[in-house]
């Protein structure tokens, strides 16, 4: 598998997990970054499930930021000299 699969991976686990943490009503503050019982969760993207929402949000945003530095190319800032 190459990089881009394992972030395309990475990034629909962490967007699943983001969609599961906001659609839990969660009156303790400390319960979104609680490893639930979820037998079926891919033991690779546990780690997921202890990040918070914010946490969440910003993997999503370097993940889909990484993927496409891969897919379109780097950007290299031109010299400045």
């Amino acid at each position: 598998m190459n990089e881009a699969e394992l972030l395309r991976r990475e990034l629909r686990a962490a967007r699943e997990e983001l969609v599961r943490k906001r659609s839990q009503p969660s009156d303790d503050p400390d319960a979104e970054s609680q490893l639930p019982l979820m037998p079926d969760r891919d033991e690779e993207f546990l780690r997921l499930a202890l990040m918070s929402i914010d946490e969440l949000e910003a993997h999503v945003d370097r993940l889909e930021r990484d993927l496409s530095d891969i897919e379109d190319g780097f950007d290299i800032p031109p010299d400045t000299e």
